[in-house]
């Protein structure tokens, strides 16, 4: 079956390589990178408060709503069909199983006493005990296997109960085939090169399939400003002398956005897992399973990993009888998913995707804003196509940045005003009237129609 799955591929990509190359790789770079996959998730919870309840049901629609593929077009959008976790059905996690994820630190400690001080109800479940029981979760129902057998098997097959792997590969080949040069493909012939470069595009695709899950609360705004403040003040007390004047700042700037902030916010704290994948995985995937999927089925044991979390307010209504109620709070809470998976991609290198590069007559641009966390001055790294005889390879040729108010605002609502909105005092990034985010700097021989960029370390 190996020897047939290698025959399978080798007329897959013979065909393909038949196919005529009307756009240089330079010229089609979008097409040409393997992206980043993403499973997404909603944690659900029971209502922590009766005023919220109605909130929470607009919340679960408005979820339910998302277009993943067309909202994060940089990444695959690669799931396992349902998107919801019922917390009931979460494990507990040991304190073991917790340090393992992030030991409770003093600081952590003093933020609880902190915020009770203020009279703000803590969540009795820390962030690390979410974190690690989500694990256990995943890990217990085998997401991992899920996850790999559904790269594998069939179009619409069943991944959980595996009767059959797919012997040419659709989802892979079509996927991988972007990172293949047009070398590679007018040298089909090589069975041995084909079968070794769909091997290094399949290994690219499940070493990089992530998992978030978004936890989704309301606050309101006593409890957002404190515990801004409360984060801010626990901060303080840990930073060494010469840093204490700035993180006065920091408290001192929480405290006056507190005076400003009114009504209520959506939370959401972010989960990013991780499938743990590499070449030893791949070689003991077709070395023991691709024969015999029923001892997949039975035996194999792939596993999730932790990567991290972050955490965004997205304000909704300033009351919860204000008018437009249920806009706002759908609103705020695609503003708030956006911001944490837009936080998770800065806070984590692995995780940041790439995004194309164009040209307007003298203008740099880029169709990425608000929504991607972009801010102004953020600087993005350049890459341009090079290819060698396998594969499509790309190359830093240099570093643009933001330019200064040329921030495009493409956030949830980005253009629409709405009665009884919620408000937080904060500054407000972006210029909805731009059609895009702009670079200083002109385009040029290496920089420009074609690249791709990256938010830089």
């Amino acid at each position: 079956k190996y020897q047939q799955m290698k025959t399978n591929l080798f007329l897959g990509l013979a065909l393909l390589s038949m196919a005529p190359n009307a756009v240089s790789a330079q010229e089609n770079a979008d097409s040409l990178y393997i992206r980043n996959s993403v499973y997404m998730l909603k944690l659900d919870m029971p209502a922590d408060n009766e005023e919220y309840a109605h909130a929470y049901e607009v919340t679960n629609k408005a979820f339910d709503g998302i277009d993943f593929a067309t909202r994060y077009p940089n990444y695959n959008d690669f799931n396992l069909g349902s998107h919801h976790i019922d917390w009931s059905t979460v494990p507990t996690a040991t304190k073991a199983e917790m340090d393992a994820i992030e030991k409770e630190s003093a600081k952590d400690a003093l933020l609880k006493t902190t915020l009770a001080s203020m009279g703000v109800k803590v969540d009795p479940i820390a962030e690390r005990e979410y974190a690690a029981r989500l694990l256990n979760y995943f890990n217990a129902n085998k997401f991992g296997n899920q996850l790999v057998a559904k790269w594998h098997v069939p179009s619409g097959a069943d991944y959980k109960n595996v009767a059959a792997w797919d012997e040419q590969l659709g989802v892979i080949m079509a996927l991988g085939m972007k990172g293949l040069s047009d070398e590679a493909r007018e040298n089909a012939k090589q069975t041995q090169n084909l079968v070794a470069l769909c091997g290094n595009s399949e290994n690219k695709l499940l070493g990089t399939t992530y998992v978030c899950v978004n936890n989704y609360r309301m606050m309101n705004a006593k409890e957002k400003s404190a515990t801004a403040i409360a984060m801010a003040k626990a901060t303080l007390e840990f930073l060494p002398g010469i840093a204490k004047m700035a993180g006065q700042i920091t408290v001192k700037a929480a405290e006056t956005a507190a005076a400003k902030t009114k009504g209520y916010f959506v939370r959401t704290n972010a989960y990013l897992f991780k499938l743990d994948w590499d070449k030893a995985k791949f070689d003991d995937f077709y070395a023991k399973y691709w024969d015999k999927p029923a001892d997949f089925n039975a035996n194999a044991n792939y596993q999730l990993k932790y990567v991290g979390r972050s955490s965004k307010y997205a304000g909704a209504g300033l009351t919860m009888k204000s008018a437009n109620l249920d806009k706002l709070i759908a609103r705020g809470a695609l503003r708030a998913t956006d911001a944490a998976f837009a936080a998770l991609q800065r806070d984590y290198d692995e995780f940041r995707p790439m995004s194309s590069l164009h040209v307007d007559g003298d203008k740099l641009v880029a169709y990425i804003g608000t929504k991607e966390g972009v801010k102004a001055g953020d600087k993005f790294d350049v890459f341009m196509c090079q290819k060698n005889d396998n594969e499509v390879e790309w190359k830093k040729v240099g570093t643009i940045k933001v330019a200064k108010n040329s921030v495009w605002d493409n956030q949830e609502g980005a253009n629409e005003t709405l009665e009884g909105e919620a408000e937080d005092g904060e500054k407000k990034e972006g210029n909805a009237e731009l059609k895009y985010t702009i670079f200083d700097g002109k385009p040029g021989k290496k920089i420009g129609e074609g690249c791709l960029i990256r938010l830089a370390k």
